[in-house]
Parts: C-alpha cells; structure tokens; sequence
C-alpha cells in the first residue's frame, strides 16, 4: 500500500454494505506515522476479508415464500464439505403456549433444514435457539460441515403468529386458489386478539418475500457440488405414493410370488394410539389379518409439528394376496401444512421397496376392484337413527367376510354397529364389538371390524343400527375413512368361495314359522291363530318391555277352545334385548300338544315398535311373538 505524505489520508475499503471513509487530521509527524502504519494493517485485513468473501460461491438459493409453501433442492457432495448458510425465518416464544403440548407451534413458523437423503434424517435444521432477531425475521449465519453424501435442503413458510404478553393470534396461509386465502385462530390465553386475520395475512406477505436461505462453498470446491432433483428415492421401488394431500384414499392389491422381505417408509399424522388421521396399513386378503399397521407402538416423531409421524422398518410377507391402504384426512398435508411439515415433506404418504432384484419381481402390484364381487349382504351409508336388515341362506359351511364400520360410544361401547343373526334359532353367531375393532380414521370413534368368520349351512339375518348422532353425511367429528361403506357389509371370503351355494332369505317365506306378530305398536292387541297337527316342541321369540318385574307389553298362548293361557311372557323369564334396561327378550322352547290355539301380543301407550320413548332394543324388527318350528 502507498503512503501518502500529507496531513489527510483517506482510503476507501470495500465492505458489506457501501464504503467506509477514514481520515486524519494534521497531526505530529511521529503521530502520522504510527496512525498510518496501524491504518496499513487495517486495510491488509479488510483485503483479506474482502478476498475471502469473493471466494464463497452460492450453490442453492430457496427464496421468496409468497406464493410457494415449500421449496427443496439436492445436493450431493463427492468429499466432506463445509457449507455457510444464510437464512432468514420466523419464529417465536409464547411461554403460556409452551407450557402445554403445542411448543413446535409456537416456535418456527418459517425455517429451513438439511436431511441425508439416504437416511431421510435430519442433520441441521433453523430454530430457536441457533437463530437471532426479532419473531418476525429470524435469522442464521453460520456454517455446517457435511460428510460426503447426498443431502437435501428444504424451507417451509406454512403460516404466521402474532403474540403479544397476553394473547397469541395464528394463522395458516392457505395459497390455493380454490381455497380461502387464509385460516386464522386466536390463541390467546384472555381472548383478547390483537389483529384479524387479513392483518395477519399482509404482515406475513411483507416478510414471506424475504424468507429462504442462501448455501455457498469455497470456489475452489465447487466441483465437488452436484445438484439433483428432491427426493431421492431409494432403488428397489415397489409402489410409492408420495407426496399425498388432503382426503386421499389409496388401494392396492399386491400379489407376492414367494416369501419377501418389504421394506416400509411411511409419513402421517396423529397424536397417539387410535387418534391417527393420516396412515396405512396391510392386511391378507384370504384372512383379513393385518400384517403392517401404521398406527403401532413403533412410529416415531417425522419432524416438524409434534403430530408428525413415521413408520421405517421391515416387515415379512410369505406368498400370497395382500391388500394395501393408505388414507388421509382433509387437512394437513402437500397440498397445504398447517403446521410444521415434517423433515421430508415430499415423501408425506407410503413408500415399499425390497433389499434385492428378485425380491421386486417377486411383487405384482395393482388396483384394488372398486367393488367387491362376493357381497352377500350390503347395509351401507348408514344414517343417523338407521336400523337395516337382509337375510341370507348358506347351504353349506361358508367363510363369511365381515366388514363393519361403526361408532363408539363415551363410556366405550359402540353405539352404531351390526350382527349377524341365526334365523332360526334367534341367536347371535357374531356381533360388532370394539375388542376386534380397529381405528377406522377420523374421529378416534370411529371403529372398524374387517375380520372372517365360519358359519355353517343355515338361515342367517344381518343387521345394523345407528343412534341419533353421527351418521353418514351427517358426521359431528371427522369421518370414517371409507365413508360411503359406514355400516356392515357381508362378502363370501377367499378364492374357494362358492357363489352358488349362497341365497337370499326372507323370513316371511321361512317355513320355520309357525305364527307371527311383530313391529306392534303402542296401545295393540294384535291375535291369530294356528294349529299344531301333532305334540311337539316348539321355540317362543318375543320381545317387549317390561320393569319393576312386570311386563307391558308381552304376549301368551291359549287354547283357542276354552280361552286357557297355556303359555305366558313373564318378567322372571326374560333377560336384557338391548337398548334400555326396560326392552325385555324371551327366547325359549314350549311343548304343545295337539289342538288348536290362539297367539297374543299386547301393548300399552308407549315405547313400541316405530315409537320408542327410550333406546329401542337390538331386534326391533321383532318386537312382539314368533313361534317357530324346532
């Protein structure tokens, strides 16, 4: 550097922002000289960081955020690296929100990260605590050293907050046309709110342009950069279905030639064990076992919001048939977060792949038929307050595949649900029940069965009822999955099934009865009657209301000669149908001797058939007397 022998000396250094001017006034010659010696180093340093910085060269730059949620990139790295970051986000701390379990909400709202493409792990993400500023404009400075390996870098703006020492105001910016533009929350703890939420939108729009991060290298190394298109999926693929968005229901039929190991990668969300809104599971098509469920105790924390989740690991699949699901609901997901997404945002669905070539040709993927072609008996699109039934006829021992979605009630039992009913006999061979339920998606109450049973030759009814409350196209909380099939569904099961070994039936053309008077109504007295040709054992069905030991409404058998009551529905014979505690239920068999007789039902000025002034019982169909032949 040239020393100027003068009173001023004044250099101009390039700096980050604009030029620094330095100057010296007239001074002792032994005084100019010690100031220009230290303004000499002065400059030596400002070249050298000068020379530094001109030797970083920008590698991937993820900015402007006003019409995009998410943006990503690929890097991958042929030696170990160090990388600088910039970036700039926002972020904040509510303490009142932290207390409770909405922490990764209240914190970055607009950050940046970096995974391992291979492991899909993370290995540096922006927060709190490594970034500085105020909550609006967060930023990182900084480097991070990277192993040689293929990463991939992603930043999310998903929404915006609002806090203020009392109260805390959110909002999702929701960028689809077809959608609101945004979806706003208070969240403060008194309920004062300090904006709305168009307040909150334009101030997220004049820092969502400045949002993203910059990652630049040392010139000479930029050889060892390549970029690539995200995500990295992994070889051996099967089927992937990924990034999924809102209400998507996905099903395959995956044919396996001989013995597999798959391997499953699958991202969700939920909170805990059966309130679980985005997921998938496998079953066996021949046995409707499950065989991978993704709501297990093995899922993990994806990153992100706290109801972020993930399925990784290996399952076993002999040969045979399987059946693939994967659903989600109607918010939270590629088509809009409304939370923090999690670390791999573009793999948010399912992903099967095997270890080996041959493990891939072994697997057949494809779709599932829209419908099923053994259904016996379809009681779907149940309503509120619903009651169905249908019968059929087996003529040899048949598997039966019972597929049932229903409710579950506040004290745990389900309050929507079905059965299946010998005709004859008037026994239940199976019942709904929450022991072999699983979450059917939505509302943890939602329940569904999807099992297969054995029933040999016979008569049988399937029901299914509802109570007054969440019903198809009426739901009070999130519906089931499979909406359109809510209620019970009864097919043949397996390849072996035997279409023609099933009929319908219809009770009023089974020759098993005798007599009948059912669906009475209130204040009835309905009576016909019948003949027994020769002595014989016969079986009373009958259903009525009865309490403080007593019947209401009943019916009795009398010898149609003399008017004699051979036979009646006592309060001490009967036990619970279901329903109120006061709906009654005999099922017994009765001796008659030859003769002629007349059957009796009664009721009195309320609770029957139609008109019930409590829950009506499991068979309401039924309310009255059958006799049937044994």
């Amino acid at each position: 550097m040239k020393l100027l022998r003068n009173s001023i000396v004044s250099r101009k250094v390039p700096q980050k922002k604009g030029f620094v001017t330095m100057k010296t006034t007239m001074l002792p010659a032994q005084h100019r000289f010690l100031l220009q010696t230290v303004t000499c180093c002065c400059f030596l340093l400002l070249a050298s960081a000068e020379g530094s910085a001109q030797d970083r060269f920008t590698i991937l730059e993820l900015r402007d955020f006003t019409g995009t949620e998410v943006k990503g990139s690929g890097l991958l790295l042929s030696e170990d690296l160090t990388l600088s970051i910039s970036a700039l986000g926002g972020g904040d701390r509510v303490f009142w929100r932290d207390m409770f379990d909405n922490a990764d909400e209240s914190r970055m709202y607009a950050s940046g990260w970096i995974i391992d493409a291979d492991s899909r792990e993370i290995v540096w993400e922006m927060s709190m605590d490594n970034t500085s500023g105020r909550s609006s404009r967060r930023s990182f400075d900084g480097t991070v050293d990277l192993k040689r390996g293929a990463y991939e870098v992603y930043f999310a703006a998903y929404g915006y907050y609002h806090s203020s020492m009392f109260s805390t105001s959110s909002i999702n910016i929701d960028r689809r046309q077809d959608r609101p533009r945004h979806r706003w929350s208070d969240g403060s703890f008194f309920g004062i709110v300090f904006g709305g939420g168009d307040d909150l939108y334009e101030e997220f729009m004049e820092h969502a342009g400045d949002y993203g991060l910059t990652l630049s290298v040392d010139a000479r190394k930029i050889s060892s950069v390549t970029r690539f298109d995200e995500p990295r999926v992994p070889e051996g693929v099967i089927f992937r279905a990924a990034p999924l968005g809102d209400d998507a229901v996905v099903r395959k039929i995956l044919s396996v030639a001989a013995p597999i190991t798959l391997q499953v990668y699958a991202l969700g969300e939920g909170r805990r064990r059966d309130e679980i809104y985005d997921y998938g599971w496998i079953v066996n098509r021949s046995t409707r076992e499950r065989v991978w469920d993704m709501n297990d105790r093995k899922v993990r924390y994806a990153g992100g919001a706290s109801k972020n989740i993930k399925w990784i690991g290996d399952i076993q699949l002999t040969k045979g048939t399987y059946e693939l699901t994967y659903v989600t609901d109607d918010s939270h997901s590629g088509d809009d977060w409304n939370a923090k997404p999690p670390y791999d945002p573009l793999s948010y669905g399912i992903t099967l792949s095997a270890k080996s070539e041959r493990e891939t040709k072994a697997v057949r993927v494809s779709d599932l038929p829209e419908t099923e072609a053994n259904v016996i008996v379809e009681l779907t699109r149940a309503r509120d307050n619903d009651f169905r039934q249908s019968g059929f006829s087996l003529k040899t021992e048949t598997q039966i595949w019972v597929y049932a979605i229903g409710e579950r009630g506040n004290r745990g039992e389900l309050v929507d649900y079905g059965w299946i009913m010998n005709a004859k006999t008037r026994e239940k061979v199976w019942v709904m029940n929450d022991r072999d339920a699983y979450h059917a998606g939505g509302a943890s109450k939602n329940r569904l069965v999807d099992k297969v049973i054995t029933l040999p030759s016979g008569d049988y009814v399937a029901y299914y009822q509802t109570d007054d409350s969440h019903g198809y196209d009426d739901w009070n909380s999130d519906p089931p999955f499979d909406q359109k099939r809510y209620g019970l569904t009864v097919m043949g099961a397996g390849e072996r099934f035997d279409r023609g070994s099933v009929s319908p039936y219809n009770e009023r053309e089974d020759e098993n009865v005798l007599v009948q008077l059912i669906r009475v109504g209130n204040s009835e007295h309905r009576r016909e009657r019948f003949s027994v040709e020769k002595a014989a054992s016969l079986r009373v069905y009958a259903l009525g209301e009865g309490a403080g030991r007593r019947m209401y409404d009943y019916g009795w058998i009398a010898d149609a000669s003399t008017g004699k009551v051979v036979w009646e529905m006592t309060y001490q014979m009967t036990e619970r149908a279901g329903g109120a505690r006061k709906n009654r239920l005999v099922n017994v068999p009765v001796f008659l001797d030859k003769g002629e007789y007349e059957l009796h039902y009664r009721t009195d000025d309320s609770h029957a058939f139609s008109d019930w002034n409590d829950d009506p019982p499991g068979d309401r169909i039924h309310w009255g007397i059958t006799i049937y032949k044994e």
